[in-house]
């Protein structure tokens, strides 16, 4: 589908490299799967994470095989729920699994899937001045990793939902970019100036946000983190996606569309996001045991916080290994618009059509 006008959504491009998994970069046709990848075609198997219009309409197509799609309108719902809780004096979970599902073109119809691969948003900006009487019984800040992608408007949408429930007014405020640790830590400390009663978190960086966030705590405001998990043990509770098994997951729908043979790439996010990490850990994890004659050609190698680093990023990876790539898995939003823009400018797309 060259000539697709592509919006650029706020997305973060992963793809999958692994240690330990047999890194092959100028591995010749030995190995090669029935996707045509190495053998000459071009096309390769193509599965992402995160959902956005144009992923999902080249999903239905055939171009990208398969999604991983989190659920963040509960997780912003429950993000909140569960602070809100903690803040009424009612038991809460350490963690809370909020899921992940693996969509497909054959199973995308489905009713809950569907809901899934269209959920309610709520464009960005505060819900409540950041200054003046709060209004309601609890005020909240909730802090994303950024303001850009789809996800955090989702994210927006499910936390907007708990707070109308819970008598509670939420402070909407994040980075512009999903790499501006600085800005979050701000943010954060913004937060306790202000003496809010609570803070739901997405930290950027696992180590990072720790300092700011325990020092919330210490000062009485006690935090839930949500999306990506914290090195800390102060946090009331962790609301997030399994991402070790949403990468699992996506292992094994690539491992079966390859036949468990061929070659991958993966191109990584950003060091320190937890999140991702823990998605390509899983995936690795997971080739390695299940799948272990498809080898890596690239590994280490990442997308950047925008679609438009992952773009670049992309364009490399798919430049210097035409011909001699299967398989790719790029764990979140804008790395797989960033690939799925760069294999569709070289030709590479599968197609159902």
């Amino acid at each position: 589908m060259i000539g697709r006008s592509w919006g650029v959504p706020a997305l973060v491009a992963v793809l999958w490299g692994g240690v330990g998994c047999g890194v092959a970069p100028e591995q010749g046709g030995a190995g090669a799967s029935p996707s045509g990848g190495a053998s000459g075609s071009g096309a390769v198997a193509f599965v992402g994470f995160d959902g956005s219009p144009p992923l999902v309409e080249a999903l239905r197509d055939g171009e990208i095989q398969g999604l991983v799609l989190q659920n963040p309108q509960r997780m912003g719902y429950l993000g909140v729920k569960t602070l809100i809780d903690h803040l009424e004096g009612r038991e809460v979970e350490a963690e809370v699994s909020t899921g992940e599902t693996l969509v497909t073109p054959e199973n995308m119809e489905e009713p809950e899937i569907a809901a899934l691969l269209n959920p309610e948003k709520l464009e960005h900006g505060a819900n409540a001045s950041l200054s003046g009487q709060k209004t309601r019984k609890w005020r909240v800040m909730v802090i994303p990793k950024g303001t850009t992608h789809e996800f955090w408007q989702t994210i927006h949408a499910g936390a907007k939902t708990a707070a109308d429930e819970m008598d509670a007014e939420i402070l909407w405020k994040g980075p512009q970019k999903e790499d501006d640790r600085q800005q979050q830590i701000e943010l954060v400390q913004n937060a306790i100036a202000l003496g809010v009663d609570g803070i739901v978190l997405a930290p950027l960086d696992a180590r990072a946000l720790v300092g700011p966030v325990e020092q919330a705590v210490d000062r009485g405001i006690p935090v839930v983190i949500i999306d990506s998990a914290l090195n800390s043990p102060k946090p009331v509770s962790y609301v997030a996606t399994d991402n070790y098994n949403g990468g699992a997951l996506a292992a094994r729908r690539l491992g079966e569309l390859l036949e468990g043979q061929g070659r991958a790439i993966l191109l990584r996010y950003a060091v320190g996001s937890a999140s991702t990490e823990q998605r390509e850990q899983g995936f690795l994890d997971t080739m390695q045991s299940e799948f272990p004659e498809i080898t890596f050609v690239s590994n280490d190698q990442y997308a950047g916080a925008t679609a438009a680093t992952a773009l670049e990023k992309s364009q490399q990876l798919v430049t210097r290994y035409r011909g001699q790539v299967d398989g790719i898995f790029a764990p979140n939003e804008s790395s797989t618009f960033g690939m799925l823009r760069a294999l569709e400018g070289a030709g590479m797309l599968r197609s159902a059509r």
